[in-house]
This record gives C-alpha cells, structure tokens and sequence, in this order.
C-alpha cells in the first residue's frame, strides 16, 4: 500500500481502540484499502495510526469478532469481501458499542470468565500452562509499575485462549478495551496482593482440572469490581 495513511479527526470521547477501528473505516472509505485487501502488519499500522501495537491488536480483535476483517492461515489479516456501505454500516455498529455502561461490561466480564476458565481447567496443555505461567510471572514482575493493569489483563486474555473456544475470547476482548480505558481513567485497580494470590490459586486450580474451584476464584476474584460498577451505576441514576 503506497499511498500515505490519511488522519481522522479524531474525538475525545472515543477510546484509543475505537480510534483505531475509525482510522481503518476512514481507510476503507477512502479507497486505500478496499474489500479482499490485506491489512498492514500490526507494527506498521501502530507507526502509521501513532497508536500501541495493544491498541491495534485490540482494534483488529474487534474487527474480525464482527467479521469487518478475517484472518487466514499465513497470510494474515484482509478486508472482508463485502459491498463498501456494508463494511461502513458494519464498522460504525462497532463504534457505537462503546456507549455500554461500565457495570455492563463488567457484569458481561464476569460470566466470560468464569465460564471461560471451567473450559480452561478441562481442556488446557502443555503449553497452555506455559503461556499462563508466563503471563503470571509478567503481572508479578509488574506489580508495582503502571504497566499492571494491562498485564493483568494479559494472564485473563490467556485463561481464555486457553478454553480453545476462539468466541470467548473474541468476545472478551470486546469488553477489555472500554473496561481498561475506565480502569486506568479512575484509578480503579491498585497493586493488592490478595489479586496474586488469587492468580495462583486459579492456575493451581486450572492444573488440578478442577473447573469448578477455578470457577469460584474467578467469581470471588472479580467480585470487588462488580460490587464497584454497581455501586457506580446506583450513584448515577440518583
């Protein structure tokens, strides 16, 4: 793709995701990119848009959950082969997600994953438990850096990779996006080690198979946020 990426005019209310799922709708409407194109690699889109490559893998999730784009084997991600007005209806459906409020989201959360991590439990592998080892370790190393929250994120991200049902995911990082931008905007998540000790007593769980203890630390795990949205959402409707 030769031609300059062109900016959009960009909106204080839109996430930096949604930011992202809006330069690629300007793209398509432009003509530089049309129906059954490849897309750009993650790192050039984020060089491109001036975004983080989270924020472009986020973005394209989003995209190929409501099927604007699909990945294919080796080859990466491409436009979908549909009519332009249809990918544009399409695309601004997706933008106008983010007008859920946040107890939705998180009240959505929390039956994702604690279904999510009963599958986890009963069907991980070897390196499944590796990729979740990991992201454990990642968190721990963050702990007391900004950088935690997202590597929070991360090790769910992977207990949901890990049920190997590609949906619970996909949905999943539907919601994350919008929850983090809250997150991170009223300082919601501080460093509490009761959320490292419950990393590992799910990973313990998940090792054992035992889906439904897993399910239980999942549930306990989230409970403080979901009492939080609800507290929030009662506050706002008085």
């Amino acid at each position: 793709m030769a031609e300059t990426f062109t900016g959009h005019k960009e909106q204080s209310l839109e996430s930096p995701t949604d930011r992202v799922i809006s330069k690629v709708k300007d793209l398509i409407n432009s003509g530089i990119l049309k129906p059954g194109d490849k897309l750009p690699a993650e790192r050039k889109l984020a060089l491109e848009f001036g975004f983080g490559r989270t924020q472009v893998r986020e973005a394209l999730h989003k995209l190929e959950f409501y099927g604007i784009i699909k990945t294919l084997p080796q080859s990466g991600s491409i436009i979908n082969g549909l009519d332009i007005n249809t990918l544009d209806g399409l695309i601004s459906d997706v933008l106008n997600l983010q007008s859920y409020d946040f107890f939705s989201l998180v009240e959505t959360r929390v039956l994702l994953e604690t279904n999510a991590i009963r599958l986890c439990a009963e069907r991980w592998n070897d390196q499944d438990m590796k990729n979740l080892s990991r992201a454990h370790a990642n968190y721990l190393r963050d702990f007391d850096t900004q950088d935690r929250i997202g590597s929070d994120f991360a090790f769910h991200r992977t207990i949901a990779e890990s049920s190997h049902n590609p949906v619970f995911k996909a949905m999943l990082m539907i919601v994350i996006p919008d929850i983090m931008t809250i997150y991170q905007r009223d300082r919601i998540c501080a460093p509490n080690p009761d959320v490292t000790n419950e990393h590992q007593g799910m990973m313990d769980a998940i090792k054992r198979r035992d889906g439904e203890e897993a399910a239980k630390i999942m549930a306990q795990h989230l409970k403080g946020v979901l009492d939080f949205a609800k507290l929030k959402l009662e506050q706002e409707n008085n």
